[in-house]
């Protein structure tokens, strides 16, 4: 009984020295003796990402970010207090803090993390935890492809036998497509000749976000008129891809023959409309295509020259009256 105790107290002693020996080591020492791995992992269901709609100027979309970390730890350092003291130095565990951060995030997007410092226990067996990204296009958004980096980092744990771990995630989004043009001409309304043919310069300006494909159609016209639109469809850059982001062409119209009464108006539709380029197949094709734009021009007759007509038609009335006041004389004489 007495050798038994004198075992416990000399194992009791043993127990304080080595721990008081590894207090007074330095930390650096002490991770070189022990030092163990983690796992730190980021996901995401990108499937649910393909299916949200990031509009520009709309509402933001909630992605849930799924984080697992996990210790490569004896499982009894970590529940048996003497051995925790022995190889950890420390008494308590406490929980891995994980810092998010977004990397270069895009100027034209408002994107936050709704948690960016959650907490997860330390453990030997896999221990997950959630937050939740949120982005918000603004209306400046280019309609493409990007690629957001979430970066997560772990502050090192147990004393420093677990270093500090790093990991990244990749998430795949697109702003929504933003159909807008302006069509515009110095001059819509045109005084012309008959088997005159004359042209309008027409600007389309691209005030959407992505580069953008403008078709374009004569939609309505008169009988007998010659029409030219030499190009049926111009491809524009939007303002944030190039700084020039309007093109112009040109529309050709000759009036026939029968275009001769003075001041007689006609009027010619054209129909633009705009669409995502390069085009979109599948069955949500019509979600890149916008509302066709409606531009008229009007032309009105020369005309022919009529002063030597009204002076001849005057003095016709002048006779006219003339005669007939001479006739009421005469059969008032009578």
């Amino acid at each position: 009984m007495r050798k038994h105790l004198n075992f416990l107290k000399v194992g009791f002693i043993i127990l304080i020295l080595l721990t008081t020996t590894l207090s007074f080591v330095p930390s650096v020492s002490a991770e070189k003796f022990f030092q163990f791995d983690s796992m730190l992992t980021l996901d995401y269901t990108a499937e649910a990402v393909n299916e949200a709609v990031f509009q520009p100027d709309g509402p933001s979309v909630s992605i849930p970010i799924n984080i697992k970390y996990q210790v490569f730890v004896p499982e009894s350092f970590i529940k048996n207090p003497a051995l925790r003291l022995i190889f950890l130095q420390t008494f308590i565990i406490t929980n891995a803090q994980i810092k998010l951060t977004v990397v270069d995030p895009p100027d034209w997007a408002a994107i936050s993390l709704a948690n960016p410092n959650p907490y997860v226990p330390i453990a030997t067996e896999t221990q997950e935890t959630t937050t939740t990204l949120q982005i918000a296009a603004h209306k400046d958004a280019p309609a493409q492809g990007f690629s957001l980096r979430i970066q997560a980092e772990t502050d090192p744990v147990l004393n420093g036998h677990v270093p500090s771990q790093e990991a990244y995630l990749d998430i795949q989004f697109q702003p929504g497509y933003i159909p807008l043009i302006n069509v515009y001409t110095e001059k819509p309304n045109i005084v012309v000749s008959p088997q005159e043919t004359v042209n309008f310069p027409i600007e389309i300006t691209n005030l959407g976000n992505k580069e953008t494909i403008v078709r374009a159609r004569i939609t309505d016209k008169p009988d007998g008129w010659a029409t030219l639109l030499p190009q049926s469809q111009i491809i524009i850059p939007s303002a944030r891809e190039s700084g020039d982001n309007t093109d112009t062409l040109t529309f050709s119209v000759t009036p026939p023959y029968g275009f001769g009464w003075h001041n007689e108006l006609e009027t010619i539709t054209l129909e633009f409309t705009p669409e995502f380029s390069p085009p979109q197949g599948g069955g949500n094709a019509s979600a890149f295509i916008g509302s066709p734009v409606q531009f008229q021009i009007t032309l009105r007759n020369r005309g022919f020259s009529t002063p030597g007509y009204e002076f001849i038609l005057v003095l016709a009335a002048i006779g006219i009256i003339l005669f007939v006041g001479r006739k009421r004389r005469k059969f008032q004489d009578l």
